[in-house]
């Protein structure tokens, strides 16, 4: 790979199978609506810290070593997952999402993010708001549909988990969708000293 070359990348969680059931059971029955909606793949579902964009093949490995230092130190995460939501709102939908919660969760987003302002990656603008997401509204031709079956679910709660490391994933774009490669992870504290 030439130096040149550019990386489509981000930070993430991954959530446990035994979670993510649930939440795949439910996307399908939303997708029985037909709304023109694009549903994310089961592989794709995941919590997002920080989207990096295209990024310099070789600035891949400051990247890893900065979040290392900056999460490494960071307790594992129990989550719940629960809720349903869309930004920027169910009036103007854009994407739909499965909510978290947990303590450390938005500490361990600030983390990652003020480990990279430093490697001139821009903080993020928007607070953190802890979410895997289901789909993205290409248009609101059959929302109505969706909508009525979507906001049934809106207190749903899908289970719970630990989350013990922090992956950085390459983006390939392809026709059938976004394919996620891990290119690290990054164990979080008790993690590596065997505490789980």
């Amino acid at each position: 790979m030439s130096e040149s070359a550019r990386i489509r990348s981000f930070v993430a969680l991954d959530l446990q199978k035994s979670v993510l059931v649930g939440v795949q059971t439910l996307q399908q029955q939303l997708a029985n609506t037909r709304a023109d909606v694009r549903w994310v793949r089961p592989e794709g579902l995941h919590v997002t810290l920080k989207f990096l964009g295209a990024v310099a093949a070789s600035q891949l490995e400051p990247v890893h070593r900065a979040l290392a230092a900056a999460v490494g130190t960071h307790p594992v995460l129990h989550v719940e997952v629960q809720g349903l939501g869309a930004f920027p709102s169910l009036r103007r939908p854009r994407v739909l999402w499965v909510g978290l919660r947990g303590a450390g969760l938005v500490e361990l987003a600030a983390r990652v993010d003020a480990a990279l302002v430093p490697l001139g990656f821009a903080p993020e603008a928007r607070a953190f708001t802890p979410h895997i997401t289901l789909a993205r509204v290409n248009t609101l031709r059959g929302w109505p549909r969706l909508e009525e079956a979507f906001t049934a679910h809106l207190d749903d709660a899908f289970g719970d988990c630990d989350i013990n490391v922090v992956t950085i994933y390459r983006s390939d774009l392809q026709r059938a969708g976004a394919v996620y490669t891990p290119l690290w992870t990054i164990p979080l504290a008790e993690n590596k000293e065997g505490t789980l």
